[in-house]
Formats: C-alpha cells, sequence, structure tokens
C-alpha cells in the first residue's frame, strides 16, 4: 500500500464514527446535545465532521513530508490533497450558506451587534485556546527556553492572535512551528466574510444581487476560494426562494457523481469548475441528501458537533504524535501502512480531545446563560 492509497482515510472515517458513538453513550452532556439536534438542514451538522477529517487527511500527508524530507506539502497523495481542499471550500459554502439565509430572512431586521457578538464568542475561545496548546507544544519541542530575543519572540506571537490574517512564522527558533497552525490562514477569510457582511446585505435584494454576484465572481478568478461563499449565498438564494426540488430519487446518485468527478479530474479542470462539482454535492446535501443516512446518524452529529475543535487540533495532534514518533524510531522506518496506523492514533486522540474541548471551552460560551443551543445549522432553518 502506498500512502496515497485512499483506503486508510475511509478507516480513519470509520474509527472516527466508532468513537463519536461511544462518546454519545458515555456522555449525557452529548446526549442532551443530540436531544437538541435536528432540522430543515440537519444533513449539514452531519457532514461538517467527515470535512474536518479530510482536511486532517491532507495534514497528516503533509506532517510525513515535512518530518521524512523537509517540505510541508501533499502532491505526491493527490487523494489526500483534494479531500483537505474539499473540506475547505464546503465548510466555506457552509458559512455563506447559513449566514446569507439568515440575511435574506431577516431582511432589514438583521441585528449586526447581535451577529458579531454571537461570532466572537462561537470562533474565538477555541481559536484562543488552540494557540494555547500550540505554543504550549512549540515550546516544548524548543526545550522551554528561550531561543530569540524578547522582542522578536513577540512580534513572532503576534501573528498568532490575528485569526489567521498575519502569516506565521518560526517561533522561538522552531522553524516549522507553521505547520502547528497550518488551518489558521481559513479563519482570515471567514473573518473577511463577517466583516463585509453588513455591506454585502445592501445589495442582498432585487437586481443589485445579480450585480453583486457578478462582481464577487470576477474578483473571485484571483482567488478561486472566495467563490466558495459565493456558492453558499446562491445555495441560500435558492431555498429562500424555494427555486429547486431536489428530492426525486432519480437525482440521488447525482451529489456522490458530483464528488467523484470532482476527485478523478485533479489537475485536468480550473479550479472555479472544481467548486462547480463541491457546489452540486453542496447543493443536494442543503436540500436533505444524507449519504444514505450517514449525515443523520448520531455518531456523524457528534463528530459535527465537534468539529471546530476536530479542525483547530488536529494540526497540533499530528505534530505530537509524528513527532514523537520520528524522535522514538525514525518516521523513514515506517512503510504507509504503519504511517497510516500512526495517523489514526492521532485521530482517535483528536476526537476525544476536541470532545473535551467542545464541552468546556466552546460550549458554554455558546450557552452563556444555560439555554438549550441547537447547532447552528439548525438554527437557521
Amino acid at each position: 500500500m502506498s500512502l496515497s492509497n485512499p483506503l486508510p482515510f475511509f478507516a480513519i472515517c470509520a474509527i472516527s464514527l466508532a468513537v463519536a458513538s461511544a462518546i454519545a453513550l458515555a456522555s449525557g452532556f452529548y446526549r442532551e446535545r443530540l436531544a437538541e439536534s435536528g432540522g430543515r438542514f440537519e444533513a449539514i451538522d452531519g457532514l461538517r465532521g467527515f470535512l474536518a477529517l479530510g482536511v486532517l487527511g491532507g495534514h497528516a500527508v503533509n506532517m510525513h513530508t515535512l518530518y521524512t524530507s523537509g517540505v510541508w506539502g501533499g502532491g505526491l497523495a493527490p487523494f489526500y490533497s483534494r479531500a483537505a481542499t474539499a473540506g475547505v471550500a464546503v465548510f466555506f459554502m457552509i458559512t455563506g450558506f447559513l449566514f446569507w439565509l439568515r440575511l435574506l430572512r431577516a431582511g432589514a431586521g438583521f441585528d449586526f451587534r447581535a451577529f458579531f457578538a454571537a461570532r466572537i464568542r462561537r470562533l474565538a475561545p477555541m481559536y484562543f485556546m488552540s494557540v494555547l496548546m500550540a505554543l504550549a507544544v512549540i515550546f516544548s519541542v524548543s526545550g522551554l527556553a528561550l531561543r530569540v530575543p524578547p522582542t522578536q519572540l513577540v512580534r513572532e506571537l503576534q501573528a498568532w492572535l490575528s485569526f489567521g490574517f498575519i502569516h506565521t512564522g518560526p517561533v522561538n527558533g522552531v522553524q516549522e512551528a507553521h505547520s502547528v497552525n497550518a488551518v489558521y490562514w481559513t479563519l482570515a477569510y471567514e473573518w473577511a466574510f463577517y466583516l463585509a457582511l453588513p455591506f454585502l446585505a445592501l445589495f442582498a435584494r432585487g437586481a443589485w444581487s445579480v450585480v453583486l454576484f457578478v462582481v464577487v465572481v470576477f474578483f473571485s478568478m484571483r482567488a478561486p476560494v472566495v467563490l466558495n461563499f459565493v456558492y453558499g449565498a446562491l445555495a441560500a438564494s435558492l431555498v429562500h426562494h424555494k427555486r429547486l426540488a431536489l428530492r426525486s430519487p432519480w437525482l440521488a446518485p447525482l451529489p456522490l457523481a458530483a464528488l467523484a468527478v470532482y476527485f478523478i479530474a485533479d489537475g485536468y479542470v480550473h479550479k472555479m469548475v472544481e467548486g462547480a462539482l463541491l457546489f452540486v454535492f453542496f447543493i443536494f446535501v442543503v436540500h436533505g441528501h444524507s449519504a444514505c443516512g450517514l449525515f443523520l446518524s448520531r455518531p456523524a452529529k457528534i463528530l459535527g458537533a465537534i468539529s471546530y475543535s476536530l479542525y483547530l487540533t488536529h494540526c497540533i495532534v499530528l505534530f505530537v504524535v509524528v513527532g514523537a514518533a520520528d524522535r522514538l524510531l525514525g518516521l523513514e522506518s515506517f512503510g504507509p501502512t504503519q504511517y497510516w496506523l500512526l495517523v489514526a492514533l492521532a485521530a482517535l486522540a483528536t476526537v476525544v480531545l476536541s470532545a473535551v474541548t467542545f464541552q468546556f471551552v466552546e460550549y458554554p460560551f455558546m450557552n452563556p446563560k444555560g439555554r438549550a443551543v441547537r447547532p447552528v445549522a439548525a438554527q437557521a432553518a
């Protein structure tokens, strides 16, 4: 088996679902969260965990190349590179969909002050917790000693508090520190979308919405990742205006076919076409496609609930686990099977860690007054 073989990814998904199922059985907290879940778009909640696992798989390959060749990149494993890219893209579509739909429904009554306060409570606590965890690992690697002048260390740490708006580099002499926070750059795009939303709201209705769509698509040609927010907003508009009916059983193969073409067409189509293929998959999920019920299952909903923590912590866990294996045994001695077993161990640890951080870091800020809180997708229904 080669490092690029897709089968380990599906095994990791199965292991993660098994751990999530055990958490649901053992934890009263998570049983309560499952009881609160539901709503028109609940398939989105179950999808989130798989998106985070896709990013984990891509970064697992990158971590291997970092320790064996000193290069952070997954070009030798196209399936995992595509899975990570799809994970980020569809996460952005979910953001665009949920908040554009909320904007369309609220109209002029949309409360932006409450919106930004809720976004800060939702995203900031776990972000700063992950920063503390990452820096603890980095300073441990550096021997818990100051390796650079204090003023330089302060400059290096500033980027870690920027939600990804400032590129991070070496920290305290640890050159590979960037690999511990490989997902933070996506948070900058999230916040850019949130900050632009009050302006975009001015063009949310009537003919101006078409003008806005054309302008954003034009600028997206230079940064195709931005187009995923547009796809999400387009899905929201289609839902809001009831323009599509996609529940026919005859259409059921289409979303999986679009996803298959996305993975097969690696390098053969433009990035914007790749996004369109993912949009086809996503619009079906919005309309209830659940991969034969997988996205509606209890374990998938658990993974979806903890997906933000899973997304922020998986690189930290991979860095620790893979780094320990490299120091103890030498990663060059690991065959692909042994390495993917190591990644499976890291994935298991990440799921458990994420369940803890969701319960004790994320949820208290999501639910500051002890109110029952449904998943975000359900809230938007």
